[in-house]
């Protein structure tokens, strides 16, 4: 554990300590999470993911694109040499 020592300035803002940053892996402009347990302020760092790309991060998406990684990785897959013979495969399924 880090123990540390840091100052809150004008309109609560604080510094967060050069090692803490590097453990936590933050930089500037990163967004972190306050929460409080037991009279401590916790803070993690968390990933904002816009809107219109929150589909991507469903569990179904993502369930998706493990299988499609693992069928590439077993050689399961096809190449096209045109869109069109693409689009002509997949509007046979």
């Amino acid at each position: 554990m880090i123990m540390t020592i840091g100052k809150i300035v004008r309109n609560g803002q604080i510094t967060v300590p050069v090692q803490l940053r590097k453990r936590l892996h933050i930089k500037d402009g990163d967004f972190v999470r306050f929460d409080t347990e037991d009279n401590h302020l916790i803070v993690t760092p968390v990933s904002v993911i816009d809107q219109d790309q929150s589909y991507f991060h469903s569990e179904k998406w993502q369930k998706g694109i493990k299988a499609s990684e693992e069928a590439v990785r077993q050689g399961k897959y096809s190449t096209y040499a045109s869109a069109k013979s693409l689009r002509k495969d997949i509007e046979d399924d």
